[in-house]
């Protein structure tokens, strides 16, 4: 029997979690980059552009790479889906350690020039070096969440696109943004005033561990005894 068999519902708690962690990521890295830039709409719109950018890039790379993958090893998707929430959770600790220290980057960066109006106000250099920082670190995990659901659905759907296709796809991202939503709402209503804004990153980092762990331990095959035999098989 294929992976796609497998405990679906399960596949759809992952993405869940992967929603609501990929959410806390978002909201808390528009604190702490609002912190380092300033809290302005300009460093809140680039937190989105980038973290935008990375989840559409992600989306058509790997959903280029899953549709070849799924000509030759159809059942590896959804273990390759478990690596990529690690990987996800790895980067999002790492950026969980370093946004700290951009705040004292961005001032050795950043000085200012006077406008028309004789106001001085940040140079397009500062804008170009705050946006080369943001760009480093949260390119990176946003690219590999964008990759998350083309592998899902490349995992799901297999042959039956016409059949039940959209409906999967449909169902997949609807969980998904139910996870973001929640995400959004309990990191500024309950996680960030409970423990931190460190400490909210935290728990996005474990939610996608058990999102990847449970995803690679779901993906194995599994041994069952057949109703008329008496040797074990793989199923």
């Amino acid at each position: 029997m294929s992976q796609s068999g497998i405990l679906p519902s399960l596949v759809f708690f992952f993405f869940f979690l992967s929603g609501l962690s990929g959410l806390i990521y978002q909201v808390i890295w528009v604190r702490e980059l609002g912190t380092a830039f300033g809290n302005t709409i300009h460093s809140a719109s680039l937190v989105v552009a980038i973290f935008m950018l990375g989840l559409g890039c992600g989306s058509v790379i790997a959903g280029r790479w899953a549709d070849r993958r799924y000509s030759t090893a159809p059942d590896s998707l959804l273990r390759t889906y478990g690596y990529t929430e690690l990987l996800i959770a790895a980067l999002g600790l790492g950026v969980s350690l370093i946004l700290p220290a951009t705040g004292a980057l961005a001032a050795r960066s950043s000085w200012y020039i006077v406008d028309q109006a004789g106001w001085s106000v940040l140079s397009t250099e500062s804008y170009v070096a705050r946006g080369v920082m943001a760009f480093v670190l949260l390119g990176p995990p946003a690219l590999l969440m964008g990759a998350t659901l083309t592998l899902l659905v490349r995992h799901l759907v297999r042959r039956d696109v016409a059949a039940s296709g959209g409906w999967k796809i449909a169902l997949l991202y609807g969980i998904n943004t139910a996870g973001a939503a929640a995400g959004a709402f309990l990191t500024d209503f309950a996680l960030v005033p409970a423990v931190g804004l460190r400490t909210t990153q935290f728990v996005a980092v474990v939610l996608n561990l058990v999102a990847g762990v449970g995803a690679i331990v779901q993906s194995r095959p599994r041994i069952v005894r057949p109703a008329k035999a008496g040797r074990y098989s793989r199923r």
